[in-house]
């Protein structure tokens, strides 16, 4: 994996890029998924028919992940989802997120509340103009906005609220190895 995406680097920092948040959200499914999530994405994610992304990031919230204030509310069989994402590569073509959010905003310790919505667009899902970067310009990075969104309940990650702050910091550790590898990619090209 990471050779492959060390000579992807080498070649072309943004399509690597592009596979970063994808790669991650592919391993959490696969590792947390449930059945229903592994069938209905893994197989088009592998293709590259469904493109996806991750969204942790918030405007002001700094590195603190457990301080965020994106929220899934639960209503009946759907969570409503209001909030905001900054940052996000590869969202405006991706057509999968793994949101990172609260769906208990009072639990102790806080990341006890936190919990990953495998969110597809729709109404009340907005993608913001692309964000300027001095560089990296193939793969863009926009802001996300949450006004409402309706998500089935069946696309919480693994079927069970709570566990999405463990959840993501494990496919963070692929993201990371993804990082480093494009970083010696891009080297090898200078």
């Amino acid at each position: 994996f990471a050779l492959v995406t060390e000579e992807l680097a080498r070649g072309w920092m943004s399509l690597a890029g592009a596979m970063g948040g994808h790669t991650v959200v592919a391993t959490l499914i696969l590792r947390f998924g449930t059945d229903a999530q592994k069938d209905r994405y893994l197989a088009r994610l592998a293709t590259g028919e469904l493109r996806a992304t991750m969204a942790l990031t918030e405007p002001g919230g700094g590195s603190d992940l457990q301080a965020m204030r994106t929220t899934a509310g639960r209503d009946g069989d759907a969570y409503v989802v209001d909030g905001s994402k900054t940052w996000i590569t590869n969202a405006r073509r991706a057509a999968l997120v793994a949101l990172l959010c609260k769906t208990d905003p009072t639990a102790e310790p806080r990341h006890a509340g936190i919990s990953v919505l495998l969110v597809e667009k729709g109404e009340g899902f907005h993608v913001s103009r692309d964000l300027p970067k001095l560089g990296y310009k193939g793969v863009e990075s926009c802001e996300l906005s949450f006004d409402g969104l309706r998500v089935p309940a069946d696309a919480l990650l693994g079927g069970v609220a709570g566990r999405g702050f463990a959840q993501m910091m494990t496919g963070l550790e692929v993201g990371r190895l993804q990082v480093a590898s494009r970083a010696l990619g891009v080297g090898r090209a200078a």
